[in-house]
């Protein structure tokens, strides 16, 4: 299940971020589950981590001008001990104790008019073997510039240029329910059909490609029939339809999903 935290286009000048202290409060119940789940993870067969910075969701605010999204400092193996793998934590202790990390996720619209996400391999934190939107953490810097993490994501996963994008729009932001996981949600439109994209996949985190038709009906029918979606690939649909075929379209398609 998955629920939408903001519906608002925006363009690149109309989004804005700024770091802010952490507003994570620490319960030592909770310090140890992580420590537990970050060594469970760890010795997966295949599966490479490390304890990175990420950037965690402190706040969304909209005004005039656009939307501005708070963000503070945290760790990947607080992310992956509170909302991969304990996701209950934030009922038994309260939201404010998870690592909140937000990602970037972008639907990618070919230019032969198809709507592209990748097939998740089975090395990843989570949702392995699942479909996917082409998606990353926030690279931490000073300055948090999250139209150039989305570019950064389809240039590391899909070879993409900045050139080879022909617009990205921000659509808003979701959060997959069960992971209590918010995303930035994107739509690129790229200069290159299916076929050509397909052929410049990485491997690293996706063993192929998964696409629909950028219709109405073909949507609807994804989202009813593709029981492999994870949460945030039915919001990537969701909302770059809503913005390419009305809020009427959207109201129904997503009665089902919330």
């Amino acid at each position: 299940m998955l629920r939408f935290l903001h519906l608002k286009t925006c363009e690149e000048n109309m989004l804005r971020t700024r770091i802010v202290p952490s507003s994570r409060r620490i319960v030592p119940e909770v310090e140890a589950a992580i420590e537990i789940a970050w060594r469970a993870t760890l010795a997966r067969p295949g599966v490479n981590l490390f304890d990175g910075p990420v950037c965690r969701l402190e706040g969304l605010r909209s005004d005039a001008g656009g939307l501005n999204v708070d963000l503070s400092h945290t760790s990947y193996r607080i992310v992956v001990g509170t909302n991969f793998a304990n996701p209950q934590m934030a009922d038994l202790h309260g939201p404010d104790v998870m690592g909140n990390p937000l990602g970037v996720s972008c639907g990618l619209i070919t230019s032969d008019g198809r709507l592209m996400m990748g097939r998740r391999n089975h090395t990843v934190a989570y949702y392995p073997g699942r479909i996917h939107p082409f998606a990353g953490s926030l690279e931490v810097k000073p300055v948090i510039d999250l139209f150039a993490n989305v570019r950064r994501e389809l240039y590391e996963e899909l070879a993409l240029e900045a050139s080879d994008l022909e617009h990205v729009l921000c659509l808003g932001a979701a959060e997959d329910a069960g992971l209590r996981h918010p995303e930035m949600i994107f739509a690129a439109r790229a200069r290159l059909d299916s076929a050509a994209i397909e052929r410049q996949l990485d491997a690293a985190e996706h063993h192929g490609i998964w696409s629909v038709r950028h219709e109405p009906d073909a949507i609807s029918e994804a989202l009813t029939t593709e029981d492999t979606l994870t949460p945030i690939a039915r919001a990537v649909l969701l909302m770059c339809g809503r913005q390419d075929f009305g809020i009427e379209w959207f109201n129904s398609a997503a009665a089902d999903h919330l």
